[in-house]
């Protein structure tokens, strides 16, 4: 049972670094739904996503391979990829 909370947890860590950096890296964007794919659904660029990437970044003291941007596509696949990091960090 621990694991199912540090696991939900850390999936609340990433959501909440991504809600934080949203607004600073993408003010024009900051209510972006979830679900929408940001490149085709939003309309972001690369320079746009990097921007946010390194938003939560600093928001999380963390570094996101680029290489795992390229399976991303929306704020909740970014936040599933997130809780993954932070727990390979642990």
């Amino acid at each position: 049972m621990e694991t199912e909370i540090k696991v939900s947890d850390l999936r609340k860590q990433a959501e909440e670094a991504i809600s934080a950096a949203l607004p600073r890296a993408l003010p024009e964007h900051a209510d972006i739904d979830w679900f929408s794919a940001l490149t085709g659904d939003i309309g972001l660029d690369s320079v746009q996503i990097m921007n946010l990437v390194m938003e939560i970044e600093d928001e999380l003291d963390l570094s996101v391979p680029v290489d795992l941007l390229a399976e991303v596509t929306t704020l909740d696949q970014l936040a599933n990829q997130l809780k993954r990091l932070l727990e390979s960090r642990s």
